[in-house]
Order: structure tokens, then sequence, then C-alpha cells
């Protein structure tokens, strides 16, 4: 395992993950599925009504990113991060990351609560952001709290008398007249003994109204890890609009062709804008890939296409800021799904026919004014669905 370090606008990145992918054969018990029919050929297809963050198999390899401090004030908020080989993905996934994809930040603490019930007596500790909320980023969050007096809030008048404050009217008379009191972090007091209902509001706040939601891991939030992706705010994206069928599985020994153009793959690059770009795999590089047929044979747009695999061909990935981590490169692939995450061929076993498939993710960040940055995606892979031979593949529209 190697650091890769990159200069960027005078800005440095640092990050690192397994090069050579290693990559383990996905167990199709671990991922929900229904069958897809069409004519004769069948799928296994993500069921997205009983997939979560929480129950997506762990990712197979480990990694970090440290972000630099005059980075992080541009950003407004920190998303450094180290994970480990069979670390849950809403351990590692920040709400930050895949906003875009899933607008996860419209939710309240109520609207998860009404599609994942719990009967457990949750405390302001078990929702993770609480800990860098402030008198002030609260008053923000919910106006409403300003007209309380602090004794009405007492996770607040808890904070304030261990600031040595006791007289006191209300919150906003606090916020705006002692600044110091007011930027004053809630994770400097035992939140475990306050409940969620102890600040009024809390349950009915959109999680984006809380100062830095960005940063707040998904299993932060209590109940996220368990909404099923096809009842987030904006649904994941079946993929299920373009099939194909996995003609045959050609392993490690073919090597790219310079008379194999771009055209002839649907695996590639993503670019701004979460387009997937095919891209050829180099000439005489190894290049074991899927090749596919089509229903209307020939004449057909997927018609010896090749889908290549990421443990044989590294990409152009990421962009903005964030487009240097791991060296700009990311295993080849496409967006089936939406931008949530990239599906990779981590391989192919021509003797018995199969493919395997994995998920990839990636760290984004949207700066206050400025364009949305990307890592690549190498965060992964999360074991997916396999295919056989002669059986359907779900391609998407790749962005």
């Amino acid at each position: 395992m190697g650091t890769t370090r990159m200069s960027i606008k005078n800005y440095l990145l640092t990050a690192t993950a397994l090069i050579p992918l290693i990559f383990c054969a996905p167990s199709l018990a671990d991922t929900p599925t229904i069958t897809y029919s069409q004519g004769k050929y069948q799928a296994q297809a993500p069921d997205w009504s009983k997939i979560t963050w929480g129950n997506l198999p762990p990712v197979q390899q480990p990694g970090y990113v440290s972000i630099p401090q005059n980075l992080i004030s541009v950003f407004g908020y920190d998303p450094s991060r180290s994970w480990s080989a069979g670390q849950k993905t809403d351990s590692i996934v920040m709400l930050g990351d895949a906003d875009d994809a899933f607008k996860m930040s419209d939710l309240t603490l109520n609207s998860i609560a009404q599609i994942t019930p719990t009967s457990e007596k949750l405390t302001l500790r078990d929702f993770g952001l609480m800990q860098w909320q402030t008198p002030k980023s609260l008053v923000k969050a919910i106006p409403e709290l300003g007209n309380l007096s602090v004794n009405q809030v007492p996770p607040l008048e808890d904070l304030l008398s261990k600031a040595g404050i006791s007289n006191y009217g209300t919150i906003s008379e606090i916020v705006e007249y002692n600044p110091q009191v007011a930027n004053l972090k809630l994770g400097q007091i035992d939140l475990s003994k306050y409940s969620l209902d102890s600040i009024p509001g809390l349950h009915d706040t959109p999680l984006k109204d809380f100062q830095s939601w960005q940063q707040s891991y998904i299993n932060q939030v209590p109940g996220l890890n368990q909404v099923p992706f096809n009842k987030m705010p904006q649904p994941i994206n079946s993929g299920i609009g373009v099939v194909g069928i996995a003609s045959v599985v050609l392993g490690t020994s073919e090597r790219g062709d310079a008379k194999v153009g771009n055209n002839y793959f649907i695996s590639g690059s993503v670019v701004r804008g979460d387009k997937t770009v095919p891209t050829a795999c180099p000439a005489a590089k190894e290049c074991s890939y899927l090749e596919m047929g089509d229903f209307a044979g020939e004449k057909g747009a997927l018609y010896g296409k090749r889908w290549a695999s990421g443990s044989s061909q590294q990409v152009k990935g990421g962009y903005g800021f964030l487009a240097a981590v791991n060296g700009g490169k990311e295993p080849t692939g496409r967006l089936v799904y939406g931008n949530g995450f990239k599906v990779i061929l981590t391989g192919v076993n021509e003797s018995k026919g199969t493919a395997d498939f994995g998920l990839n993710f990636r760290i984004c960040v949207r700066p206050p004014f400025m364009a949305k940055t990307c890592t690549p995606y190498f965060i992964g892979p999360i074991p997916w669905i396999p295919v056989n031979e002669n059986n359907l593949v779900i391609v998407g529209t790749g962005g």
C-alpha cells in the first residue's frame, strides 16, 4: 500500500488505497434481489425496497483521505476520514458525499421515524451532529428555539452553567449579547443524559439546517441507515431502463488493442456532470472484460460492446479540488444506478462463465458559492450481484 501526495493550487491532499485492486467475489446472499425477466433471459436485480446503507456488504479495502486545513476552511467542514477493510459503508459515507444522489439532507428525524419506526429511547448523543452544534447554530436551525428561556432547554442550561453563566434570559438574547457563549459546542456536556425531545423542534428540523451537517456519517443519524434506497427523498435509479445480455467473459490473458477504441466500451471514467465516458483499455495492457449482446442482435447498440474489469484498468476520475485524491484514478466502470456509486466489474471467471461486480463510492463536497468537487470513485469495493453468461446484465444509462 502506498501514499499518494499531490499539490493542487498550493494545497496538499493525502490519500491512500490498495493498488493493484484486490477483490473478493460477492455473495448473492448478501444483497436482496428480485428476478427480472426479458424474453428468455433473466437477471437478479437489486431489490431496492430492502437494500439500505446499513445492510450493504462491507468494503473490501482500507484507505484514508486527509484534507489540509486551508482546504477545510474553503469547504466549511472536514471531510477527512479513514476506513478499514471489512468496515460497514454507513460508517464511511458522510451525508455530504451522497446528498446530490439521494437528497438525504431533506429528511428530518420525524420523517425517518415514519419510514423506520423504533421503540429505542434515543439521546442527543445518538444524533452525532449534535456534538458540534452551538446555541447560535441551533437558533439558526430552529428559529423558534430563540424565543425560549434557557431553563426551558435543559442541555443548553447545562452548557451555559458549565461556562459559569447563571443569569440569563432567552436563548436569542444569549446568542446576541454573548458571542463567546453562543459558540460553545454541545459536545462539552454529556449528551447521553438528554433525550432527543429535550430540544424543542429538533425532530422536525431538516438535516441540512444544522451546522456542518455534511460531515455527519450516515450511521450517526438515528434510523437513516435503515431507510431503503427507494424511499430516499430522491429515490435510487433502478438501472433497468437499459439492459443487455452477458454474452461471454474473457480473462486476464486478454490485452488492449489499439484498433479497439472507446466506442467499443461501455465502461470508463466519470466526469463532471456525473456522466460515464467510455474508455478503451490501453494497447498491450491487461484487459479482462465482459462482452455484451443485444436483444436486437447485431444491429443493437450494445452488441459487441465491452465492460472492462476495474482490476485490469484504472481511469481518470473526480473533478475540482478533490480530483487529485488517489492519484486522480478510479477503476473503470459505470454509473448504473445514478451517481451515488459506480458499478465496477471486479473480475471474471472464464471456466465458470461468471462476472463479479462491486460498488465503489467517493467523497464529494460542495463549497459555499462554488461548484461541487469529488474524489475519484476509489472507496470500496462493496461486493455486488454477479452475472452469468447468457443472463441479463443491467447497464443503466451511465449517468
